[in-house]
């Protein structure tokens, strides 16, 4: 089977029949009011367990993100860690919503959060903050900084690739 036909076992969006995943993507924000819920309910029961989640930045346009940004901080879920995927694109269009994004880390501690701007192709600077986030008295965002398609020079910040599988001849060139 191959990535994203019928029959395989990793298709375009996630699903619970693949191992390791407990929950579908569904609609955009509901990550983070899920993993919050995970949270919280871990705290409330005692369980030393986190909650961890992966959003993108175009989820941010969302208000269920914010209730869950709210809620999070509101139960104190120090227990809770939400990285966003910082690559400026969406499905369609380019992610540069000042509102949104201008002094982002200031907004998210200003709700009583900790927040934390890495480089997100830096995998030692992943792992450290991870490491941090478990002395946390807070819920912690981390704001990943990446490029989509980074290291493929035909797919570095282009919208297509979003969602596109690329052919046999473009996963040759990307390889090379």
């Amino acid at each position: 089977a191959e990535y994203g036909k019928d029959g395989s076992s990793i298709g375009g969006q996630l699903d619970v029949s693949i191992p390791g995943v407990e929950n579908n993507t569904g609609s955009l924000g509901h990550s983070l009011g899920l993993a919050s819920g995970v949270a919280f309910a871990a705290k409330k029961s005692g369980m030393p367990s986190r909650a961890v989640t992966l959003i993108g930045d175009a989820e941010c346009d969302e208000g269920s993100v914010w209730e869950s940004i709210m809620f999070a901080a509101e139960h104190r879920l120090n227990n809770l860690v939400c990285i966003i995927d910082r690559n400026r694109l969406s499905v369609t269009q380019i992610m540069e919503a000042s509102v949104i994004f201008d002094k982002f880390a200031d907004k998210i501690n200003s709700f009583g959060w900790n927040c934390r701007e890495i480089d997100g192709h830096s995998l030692k600077e992943i792992l450290d903050t991870l490491e941090k986030t478990r002395i946390s008295k807070k819920p912690t965002m981390i704001l990943a900084n990446t490029i989509k398609g980074k290291g493929v020079s035909f797919m570095e910040g282009i919208t297509k690739w979003h969602h596109s599988v690329p052919s046999q001849t473009e996963v040759d060139i990307a390889r090379k």
